[in-house]
């Protein structure tokens, strides 16, 4: 998204195998499944 234009984010293992998060600063904003290819998930701003 144009919000993060520019900025720096980090991708993460989590706690199940073949998931990584999306993380700006501290805050995760999207989930990828690598076992569903298809998956990309964003997760609520409240999270």
């Amino acid at each position: 998204p144009q919000s993060f234009r520019s900025e720096r984010l980090a991708i993460r293992p989590l706690s199940q195998d073949g998931k990584f998060g999306i993380f700006f600063a501290a805050h995760q904003i999207a989930a990828i499944d690598l076992r569903d290819p298809k998956s990309v998930n964003y997760v609520p701003e409240q999270v």
